[in-house]
């Protein structure tokens, strides 16, 4: 029996690592809507593990976080649109991963790069591609918050 208890939590933080890795990809390619699905994801398991007065110790650093990475994805997507750099960017870096997900990666960049590999380098200001980036790296940064945050969460 108690081998069973080892192999059934284990079992558990499996799947609850791979229920942050899905969100981390929600805030990646969602953005804003992204990181209030992966926030309302973090919130049920932070419910189904914690007991009532441990679930608010731990909610209200999660729903601050939830609303400064919506702020934070707000204010840096407006400045970035700004640049007009970012369409083709984005583009480039969602080409980039169907391609990567489906053909081996070395192939999938020769084929990006050969075929729908716009917005890699833009040809503009230092300032507008540094703008350009930003979403993307602030969505890196937000979901791989969120995933360290989960995991202190299920300790």
């Amino acid at each position: 029996m108690a081998g069973e208890g080892g192999c059934l939590g284990f079992i558990f933080l499996v799947l609850i690592e791979g229920v942050l890795l899905l969100s981390a990809g929600m805030i990646f390619f969602g953005g804003i809507r992204g990181t209030v699905a992966a926030t309302v994801v973090l919130s049920g398991i932070n419910f189904f593990v914690h007991e009532l007065e441990q679930f608010w110790r731990w909610e209200f650093p999660l729903l601050l976080g939830g609303i400064a990475g919506v702020l934070l994805l707000l204010v840096v997507g407006r400045i970035a649109n700004k640049s007009q750099v970012v369409t083709g960017l984005v583009g480039g870096l969602i080409s980039l991963v169907l391609f990567g997900a489906f053909i081996t990666p070395i192939a999938g960049i020769i084929l990006w790069a050969m075929v729908v590999g716009t917005g890699v380098i833009p040809k503009d200001k230092k300032s507008q591609v540094l703008w350009s980036f930003a979403p993307t790296i602030l969505r890196l940064i937000l979901g791989i918050g969120w995933i360290i945050y989960g995991n202190i969460l299920t300790l």
